[in-house]
């Protein structure tokens, strides 16, 4: 059969349909343009003594019929077309749904908005439906347990950029997703999907528009950068097998909380305080950490990464692997350092998800690779983890200190979840005309935030540093005193009261 013949014989046939061309003239046009009658049905490989509606239906099965001097389409492509159609129509709908949610985002940065308090009572049965379903980004089957892809609840717009918990409509924005495709997607907002404005940080309109469509895609090209980082991290996580409690828990917050290397006293070595040389200096080929044990290893070579990352990024660079070698030096070399976090085997990107886990991506561009850090003050406010403490080497003796007056001070970030906690008493503020709010109504104002951790109350509690050999009262009291509220504490006939001054300390 002539393949190119049949081609243009369905191109015809469908310019007879739309343009409702008798089946004889048609036909005789058709012999004119590609030969004679016989020439034509002999290069299609059929008799040319067959009826016409029995050549169609063995070379396009179900697709045109001969009726009443005329060709048409038979009902089943019809449908097709329709098909067709609604396809394009939903991908212009999820377009202005991609549109509307880069508007929503802007607006809430332009208004200061507060991060959205998660619901997971509103939410339970979308996390109910979602059992047992593919994961709509990697395809896996999604059970109620803890694990790498473990069932967990993801806000497509994060929360902290004015996300909802709504999962109703044609496009929802949450959706049941594993627990290393959330996982994922957050650091690849944290890594590339953000803008600085000034003093603030705003979710870019490009990664709005990858979340999106990497969910609920229509044919959409997804951003290559975006989906080979994604896939390259979802691939080296999951090779590495990392168990969900050495993984920072960016899902729904039912799982332990991940905690990093801490140093403590007794393992710092007696070393000289030497400063950390600039990256462009001749003396970083010095091994001032080859002593350090392994735990301060660790802790230094994060701390000269993200110090290295940072002075790429205000010099308009990415941080190149490679340069990882002059780091790599004040240990020794790479195989040392390998070699004492035991190791030995493992390449950078393993090393780094498995040390750090929450802190670094890498993206591989070619056969080039690039480090991004993950800011800290963007984990999710389940992980109350500290920072790697890094304690100052000995001094060397009858050496004065460096001048440290020049040194910027940064402020501390504030966690998240203390955050969450303001917005909720705010609202409750400013619900009422007083000041005085009962004991009652701040609780069941931060019972959500409670019961989303799955904690009871002496639990929540102690995130704040509050003891929980005190009464409900003492302890609410001393939980706002730590979120900043200028408050005390009141008894009125039995009952409990907090009365606030304005303005607050974190105003």
């Amino acid at each position: 059969m002539n393949e190119e013949l049949k081609i243009q014989f369905h191109a015809h046939l469908m310019e007879m349909v739309f343009q409702a061309s008798q089946v004889n003239p048609g036909m005789r046009d058709f012999y004119r343009k590609h030969g004679s009658k016989e020439e034509v049905w002999k290069g299609l490989g059929l008799q040319e003594s067959y009826k016409l509606q029995k050549k169609l239906d063995q070379l396009f099965p179900n697709e045109f019929r001969v009726e009443a001097g005329f060709i048409s389409l038979t009902d089943r492509s019809n449908y097709e077309k329709r098909v067709e159609e609604q396809a394009t129509l939903r991908k212009q709908r999820l377009e202005k749904h991609i549109q509307a949610s880069q508007k929503a985002t802007l607006m809430h940065f332009q208004t200061h908005g507060s991060p959205t308090v998660r619901n997971p009572t509103k939410l339970a049965p979308l996390k109910r439906q979602s059992r047992g379903k593919e994961c709509p980004t990697c395809g896996v089957k999604m059970e109620s347990k803890k694990g790498l892809f473990g069932l967990t609840i993801e806000h497509i717009i994060p929360v902290r950029y004015g996300g909802k918990n709504t999962f109703d409509g044609e496009f929802p924005q949450c959706v049941g997703m594993c627990y290393l495709c959330n996982q994922t997607r957050n650091h690849i907002v944290n890594a590339i999907g953000r803008e600085e404005i000034g003093n603030r940080t705003k979710i870019s309109d490009r990664v709005i528009r990858f979340l999106i469509t990497q969910v609920h895609r229509v044919d959409e090209v997804l951003d290559e950068q975006m989906s080979q980082m994604f896939w390259g991290h979802h691939q080296l996580a999951s090779s590495q097998n990392i168990p969900v409690e050495d993984y920072d828990l960016f899902g729904d917050g039912d799982g332990n909380e991940y905690v990093e290397y801490h140093i403590s006293l007794d393992e710092i070595s007696t070393t000289e305080r030497l400063s950390v040389p600039d990256e462009n200096d001749a003396e970083d080929s010095v091994p001032i950490y080859l002593e350090l044990p392994k735990e301060q290893a660790i802790a230094y070579l994060k701390k000269d990464l993200n110090n290295a990352i940072s002075e790429a990024n205000k010099n308009g660079k990415l941080y190149r692997t490679e340069k990882l070698e002059r780091l790599f030096l004040k240990h020794g070399s790479f195989e040392e350092f390998k070699q004492k976090i035991e190791m030995p085997d493992k390449a950078i990107d393993a090393i780094l998800l498995r040390l750090y886990p929450n802190q670094f991506i890498i993206e591989t561009k070619g056969t080039v690779q690039y480090i991004y850090a993950l800011e800290q003050e963007n984990a999710h406010f389940y992980n109350f983890a500290a920072d790697v403490e890094i304690p100052a080497l000995d001094e060397k003796e009858n050496e004065p200190l460096e001048d440290l007056e020049s040194e910027r001070i940064e402020p501390e970030p504030v966690p998240l979840p203390v955050l969450f906690a303001r917005e909720s008493i705010m609202m409750l503020l400013n619900s009422s005309s007083h000041t005085k709010i009962s004991l009652e109504s701040i609780t069941e104002a931060l019972d959500d935030l409670r019961k989303e951790d799955g904690e009871n109350w002496n639990a929540y509690f102690a995130k704040f540093g509050v003891e929980g050999d005190r009464t409900t009262a003492e302890q609410t009291y001393q939980m706002l005193t730590e979120c900043g509220f200028d408050c005390r504490l009141e008894e009125e006939q039995q009952r409990h009261f907090i009365r606030f001054e304005l303005p607050h300390r974190f105003e």
